[in-house]
């Protein structure tokens, strides 16, 4: 009865240690595999207040290149069209416009008489008061066959607002050239002095010349060429005497 008992006892100790190993062995590895605790919660950013709908920031204008600082059209196209307009300067040559007669008088150099001739003109504006053409025609006369036909000429004259000058382009059945001149004004804004020059077929080779406009009236306007003699000396070859017509 002993024996039985000790050996019942043994198998049950046994059997309460393997159940024990194989508890602790489970625990051991549910413990390995259990996942880590999250890291606590960080708050939330702060969220930006949200702003109006309507109160949307301007957008910035793209940057031109060239524009001037009024934000309009470039410096250079505004320089352009300030120089296109006729101003104060053009108004001044408005006495000129018209329909004149003229009174010439030509001489070769400072020891000949006087040749005198006479004939009609017209003065008038183009492109806005911009350019002021003149075209003139002598009366017949006795020399007109040895000259080849009556005199005849034309003109254009204006004022620059670039260079700041005062300008004018003849040419006239004499010659095959054309004459350019320019020119400032008097303080009394009726006296145009004009340094010219052509190609003159006397010497074969361009010449500078001197010619002065006098605005005498409403009616009257004296035109005055001057050249140099042999000794170097100045002299007036050529005045026009025009006078408005009625």
């Amino acid at each position: 009865m002993k024996l039985r008992t000790w050996v019942v006892a043994m198998v049950f100790c046994a059997g309460c240690a393997i159940l024990s190993s194989q508890a602790w062995a489970q625990a051991k590895e549910e413990k390995k595999t259990e996942p880590a605790k999250p890291a606590a919660a960080q708050p939330p950013a702060a969220k930006p207040a949200d702003k109006p709908a309507g109160d949307k920031p301007a957008a910035k204008p793209a940057d031109k290149p060239g524009v001037g600082a009024t934000g309009g059209m470039p410096p250079e196209m505004e320089a352009m069209m300030k120089a296109a307009q006729p101003g104060e300067f053009h108004a001044k040559l408005k006495p000129l416009a018209g329909k004149w007669t003229f009174t010439t008088k030509f001489r070769m150099s400072p020891d000949q008489p006087w040749e005198e001739s006479t004939g009609k003109g017209e003065k008038k504006w183009a492109m806005g008061g911009r350019y002021l053409f003149e075209e003139v025609k002598a009366n017949p006369s006795e020399k007109d066959a040895e000259m080849g036909g009556p005199f005849e000429g034309f003109g254009i004259m204006g004022y620059d607002n670039v260079s700041k000058k005062y300008f004018n382009v003849w040419a006239d059945n004499m010659g095959t050239g054309i004459m350019t001149s320019t020119g400032t004004i008097d303080s009394s804004g009726k006296t145009i002095t004009y340094t010219g020059e052509y190609n003159c077929p006397m010497i074969g080779r361009e010449k500078t010349v001197k010619s002065i406009q006098k605005i005498v009236g409403d009616d009257k306007v004296v035109f005055e060429m001057y050249d140099k003699g042999p000794d170097g000396k100045e002299f007036m070859n050529l005045e026009v005497t025009y006078t408005r017509q009625k």
